[in-house]
């Protein structure tokens, strides 16, 4: 069973595209290859157009190689008729927005509930460590 996700790109206009992920949606796989690899305007745009994947990789012609589909990405006037139309087996939530990866977990109604990308891969790096460590960070930072 996949991890779905949807992954758009808000256009200057306020239109939002949307592509579908059926695999590996979570920050640690999804989140962390568009951190890495997608992180700016042009390479989210590219990625974001070809609307479906089965499992997201370093490249878009990766990305696309082995996808089941050749399905369209949605297009919403704006932020919130998308995150009105998340669908129910949605997991997770990737945008592109203001030159950054914002990510949420779904289902979400509001756009504050999006965070940054980079803080949410920075706060499991962390707690992978204290984990790894088995460091208390109640110790601490009481």
């Amino acid at each position: 069973m996949g991890t779905r996700s949807n992954i758009a790109v808000e256009q200057p206009n306020g239109e939002v595209v949307v592509a579908y992920c059926h695999y590996d949606g979570y920050p640690e796989y999804n989140g962390q290859l568009l951190n890495d690899h997608y992180n700016n305007t042009k390479k989210a745009k590219d990625l974001v157009n070809q609307g479906y994947f089965s499992s997201l990789k370093k490249t878009v012609a990766e990305s696309i190689e082995d996808r089941v589909h050749k399905d369209k990405p949605f297009t919403y006037p704006n932020l919130d008729a998308y995150l009105e139309d998340v669908q129910f087996d949605i997991e997770w939530i990737y945008i592109y927005k203001d030159n950054q990866w914002l990510v949420s977990e779904a289902p979400i109604r509001k756009e504050s509930y999006l965070k940054p990308l980079w803080s949410v891969l920075a706060r499991q790096e962390v707690s992978a460590w204290t984990t790894h460590t088995n460091l208390n960070l109640s110790l601490i930072n009481p």
